[in-house]
């Protein structure tokens, strides 16, 4: 049973360690908590390909706004232009209005017209330039024309009032022309003016919002990025020194968050070791304990069974003097039969140390469950912590023997039953009373340990067989006799379970197979 018990504890172990190692696996596959994991350098890609998308966000909104700024340089070249031809215009106009002014009182007209006539279809040239623009313009321009044509076939003073009249209507005209080019120009400047102080604002805007966005990014990133490190390194010297509490919380899904379920399931291998190891070594101390029990025991019966003899001879001389004749001491009541009653009762229990001792086979051997339950049953009321408790016992006649390591069906109930009489250590107000029951099953037997204590609430009994876990104070407990017994239970092949009612007691059932493992595993 032994070799069984720590292959089995041996085979958890490994599945313990191989269960966490798979379970660090799924945890750092992308996808497998429904989220898919960004390593470090997927994110800083990230952060490249958007801080380029940024920027070319930027400069296509910059360019819009230059765009326009290049239109409203054209629109301003144009107009320039524009308005140095209207200069040129009103200077030829100015020039033929003295030519006309000039000959207007003149005798010789014939002589003299050659001139205006050059003047009027010089000005009527320059009205041509600007004739799609002006449609005004290109009826005084028509009207210049036929005036110089009329003028130089017959010149007259009555054709020179009118292309005087006509000029100065073109005066008026381009006068009005040059206002509304002006304030073109002006509304054009303007226009400039705005537009580029918005692209500048707009770009220096656009370039601090970068800035801080791109800062305060970088400082989120790698200020939790530090933390998660420190929260990290500080997890590992914890390990180090021994912390086996709650795991590390994964905030991350990167790297980073491989490490951290790389740290816990670390955590969780070292403690499934450990917790092997503290219960092979329990094993090893109870084995231990029996066998220095078993050797003082024997030492104590061999030394005390001598006196105790001699006790008993002389008793039984008295008594059966005291049948023959009375007691040489006068006046004095013989009574032998204390004595004797004594002196059995010390053989007893010095027989009883014995037979729970001995030394038993370390092989699953056939085991009379219910004489080991009688034989520890009668040797525990001796412990203290059993003063005032009672303990029932209700054994089937017909339970038949099992392939078991005695010692190890000894070990659990020893535990069981300790931990009733320490939940039965605080119990006012009714009879404190621990009932140990076997029942025959179909394949199996039923061992079952009822105690009239505090009993558990939900939580406290969902954690019942956790190693470690203990609601008893410092020097009572380290929450390791369960986690062993149920290690054990399995072990053989049955199986252990509790149930509690919180301020009434507890019932614990312990299974136990006809066969052993390796007969039902065949």
């Amino acid at each position: 049973m032994d070799r069984l018990a720590s292959k089995s504890i041996k085979e958890r172990a490994d599945s313990t360690v191989a269960s966490a190692s798979e379970a660090k696996t799924e945890k750092m596959t992308p996808g497998s908590d429904g989220h898919v994991g960004i390593s470090l350098r997927t994110k800083g890609i990230i952060a490249f390909t958007g801080l380029v998308i940024y920027v070319l966000l930027v400069a296509l909104v910059i360019n819009t706004d230059r765009v326009q700024l290049l239109s409203l340089v054209g629109q301003l070249e144009s107009t320039h232009r524009n308005e140095e031809q209207l200069i040129q215009i009103n200077m030829s106009v100015a020039r033929a209005i003295l030519t006309v002014n000039e000959n207007f009182a003149t005798e010789d007209l014939a002589g003299s017209s050659m001139p205006i006539v050059i003047e009027l279809e010089g000005v009527a040239a320059a009205l041509g330039t600007l004739q799609g623009q002006h449609p005004r313009l290109v009826i005084l321009a028509h009207a210049l024309e036929a005036l110089a044509a009329d003028m130089s076939k017959s010149p007259g003073r009555g054709l020179l009032a009118v292309s005087r009249s006509t000029l100065h209507d073109l005066v008026g005209e381009l006068d009005e022309i040059t206002q509304r080019e002006r304030q073109l120009k002006l509304s054009l400047l303007g226009q400039y003016q705005g537009t580029h102080e918005k692209v500048s604002l707009k770009g220096t805007a656009l370039s601090l919002i970068g800035m801080i966005v791109l800062g305060a990014v970088t400082s989120y990133f790698f200020s939790r990025l530090t933390l998660d490190i420190g929260s990290l390194e500080t997890r590992a010297r914890e390990v180090v020194r021994g912390y086996r509490g709650e795991p590390l919380e994964v905030t991350r899904s990167d790297e980073i968050g491989g490490l951290m379920h790389a740290i816990n399931a670390m955590q969780s291998d070292l403690r499934a070791r450990e917790a092997q190891l503290e219960l092979v070594r329990q094993q090893d101390f109870h084995r231990e304990k029996m066998a220095a029990i078993g050797s003082l025991a024997a030492a104590v019966a061999h030394e005390i069974n001598n006196p105790i003899q001699a006790i008993a001879g002389v008793a039984q001389s008295i008594r059966d003097v005291r049948s023959v004749h009375h007691c040489p001491t006068t006046g004095v009541v013989c009574r032998p039969e204390l004595i004797l009653e004594q002196a059995q009762r010390v053989a007893v229990i010095t027989r009883q140390i014995a037979d729970f001792s001995v030394t038993r086979s370390k092989e699953p051997t056939l085991t009379d469950v219910n004489g080991l339950i009688r034989s520890m049953c009668n040797l525990i009321v001796y412990d203290k912590r059993f003063r005032g408790v009672t303990v029932d016992t209700n054994l089937a006649a017909d339970l038949p023997a099992i392939r078991i390591v005695g010692d190890h069906v000894t070990q659990v109930l020893m535990n069981v039953m300790i931990n009733s009489a320490d939940a039965l250590e605080n119990v006012e107000g009714r009879s404190r009373r621990i009932f140990v029951e076997s029942v025959p099953l179909d394949r199996a037997i039923r061992i079952v340990v009822t105690d009239s204590g505090v009993g558990m609430d939900p939580g406290t009994l969902a954690c019942a067989f956790d190693e470690f876990y203990t609601t008893k104070p410092a020097g009572k407990g380290n929450g390791i006799g369960l986690a062993l017994c149920k290690q054990i239970v399995e072990a053989a092949g049955g199986t252990i379970r509790i149930e509690s009612t919180l301020g009434t007691g507890t019932r614990v059932e312990v299974e136990l197979p006809l066969r052993a493992p390796e007969a039902i595993a065949a």
